[in-house]
């Protein structure tokens, strides 16, 4: 079993990997806060959602860009598999792109992590969505499915900031 310096001693010389299992680890925290969250909408809200998108754009994104790539329109198995393919890819790239600019900006990190939350979700969700096609502009969508998912970012933050502490990233 490896002891808290063990694992500090393995995290300072694979940065990479911490930063790729913070991100993993957030994706997971980021579900869980997901489902909870989501029972906090009204169900008008949810409907109002509905009328201008199928779906919160991290439940899209994976299929909507595989049947881009594809070609054509997906079956329900690989709708699931695109959206697992998705996540697994979103918290490996985020953990990365969260990790470097934390290690560059350290101010990033306070509070968990809410000043990285912040600005990862208008990125995610105000234009890297909306620019792909994935989801429309925030301005259309109801306050409390944005509030849910600004949630979920800062949740997804929180846990990854949380991975780096453990493993003697961060103080």
């Amino acid at each position: 079993m490896f002891t808290q310096a063990d694992l500090r001693s393995q995290a300072s010389r694979h940065p990479f990997l911490v930063a790729m299992a913070a991100g993993l680890v957030a994706g997971v925290a980021a579900a869980g806060s997901d489902r909870v969250l989501d029972r906090l909408v009204t169900d008008k809200q949810k409907r109002r959602d509905r009328r201008v998108r199928e779906a919160p754009a991290h439940q899209m994104a994976g299929p909507y860009l595989a049947a881009k790539v594809l070609g054509r329109r997906l079956n329900t198995v690989e709708k699931k598999r695109a959206r697992t393919a998705f996540s697994i890819l979103y918290g490996l790239g985020w953990g990365i792109i969260h990790a470097r600019l934390t290690a560059r900006f350290p101010r990033l990190t306070r509070w968990g992590g809410f000043p990285f939350a912040v600005p990862f979700f208008c990125a995610c969700d105000g234009l890297i969505a909306p620019a792909l096609g994935v989801s429309p502009t925030l301005r259309r969508i109801p306050w409390q499915p944005s509030a849910k998912e600004l949630g979920n970012h800062v949740a997804w933050t929180a846990a990854a900031e949380l991975v780096h502490r453990v493993a003697g990233d961060r103080s």
